[in-house]
């Protein structure tokens, strides 16, 4: 498995992945045009899982790399097969590439209250609860959700992750 940029030719796959049933209700679902705007602004990266047939096993959408006070949204993450630890690949992967090449000090992410195997699974890779964003979301139906706001800062993630060096024995 490798995470790398996408491309335009990868947005078939995006959509296909957005578009499974398991999602139905919890991940965004973009036209293809809606998708090239986002890969032609600057400020916007998308990151791709591929196994190693060079197939595409998940993508992320991180927005704001433009920020000045260094925070960037998770906009989206989703992976072909749900339950299978891909999504934490994807997930430990980006948040790696993102704190190593960039002055990236927080990252933040919004998910809807109930969805609480996603919960687990942002507070596994080190992401806090800060709170509820009240009727946040508006439905296709007209109705309004609420989600949990949840970060990881810069000093947490690399807490954490010096944690889970194996340390050598002198």
């Amino acid at each position: 498995m490798t995470i790398g940029p996408a491309r335009r030719s990868d947005i078939p796959a995006i959509r296909a992945i957005e578009a499974l049933p398991a999602y139905d209700g919890l991940v965004g679902r973009w036209p293809a045009k809606r998708h090239r705007e986002e890969m032609s602004d600057p400020s916007s990266r998308y990151f791709l899982l591929r196994g190693a047939d060079g197939e595409v096993e998940g993508f992320a959408l991180l927005q704001g790399f433009d920020d000045p006070d260094l925070k960037v949204h998770l906009k989206r993450i989703a992976v072909r097969h749900a339950g299978a630890g891909l999504g934490s690949v994807l997930l430990s992967g980006v948040l790696a590439r993102v704190y190593a090449e960039t002055g990236v000090n927080r990252i933040d992410l919004d998910v809807f209250v109930g969805n609480d195997r996603a919960r687990r699974a942002y507070e596994k890779a080190g992401f806090r609860l800060e709170g509820v964003l009240r009727a946040y979301h508006r439905n296709g139906d007209g109705s309004f959700s609420d989600m949990w706001l949840m970060s990881l800062l810069r000093r947490d993630w690399e807490a954490q992750s010096s944690a889970r060096l194996p340390t050598s024995k002198l």
